[in-house]
């Protein structure tokens, strides 16, 4: 009997993925945001209710960029919950894409870049989504005890395989 199983070539993949969406969120939704927030309000454009909603949209960046690197580390060491919670953060993110999609200041730059990003993480997110619920061998993958490397279970002697 096997000590290890070898890991699909999807969590690899999945990982960078997840990896890459966390520091995406990251500089762009938090360290982005929090620039844009200051320098509005310095400005004295933005105050009030849209200074909370801006707020509170830098703290959706910070849980989608947390949930993404939680995702990202549970795919890597195997754990069972990583399907589940890749596929909330990945249908939060695109619900977040969306509406940005319809809810963007004109000021952001011409609509082909809004189209293009829109598409680009939207296809990302859901080929995710499509991976972590119709992909057997990474399914059968999650939730083993039996990994490869480090992590491996150690065995005592005596202990049958």
């Amino acid at each position: 009997m096997a000590r290890t199983v070898p890991r699909p070539w999807q969590v690899y993949a999945l990982t960078a993925l997840w990896a890459l969406k966390a520091v995406q969120e990251l500089m762009s939704g938090v360290v982005g945001g929090a620039f844009y927030v200051a320098k509005m309000k310095a400005e004295g454009v933005l105050f009030g209710y849209g200074l909370q909603m801006a707020y509170q949209s830098i703290f959706l960046s910070l849980l989608l960029a947390g949930g993404s690197a939680g995702v990202m580390t549970a795919l890597w060491f195997g754990r069972r919950p990583a399907r589940r919670w890749g596929i909330v953060v990945a249908a939060a993110s695109e619900i977040v894409t969306l509406a940005y999609l319809f809810s963007r200041p004109p000021q952001f730059g011409p609509e082909q870049n809004l189209i293009r990003t829109v598409l680009m993480a939207t296809v990302v997110n859901l080929g995710i989504i499509t991976i972590l619920l119709f992909d057997r061998r990474l399914a059968s993958f999650l939730g083993s005890t039996r990994l490869v490397g480090w992590w491996a279970p150690k065995r005592h002697r005596g202990e049958e395989p």
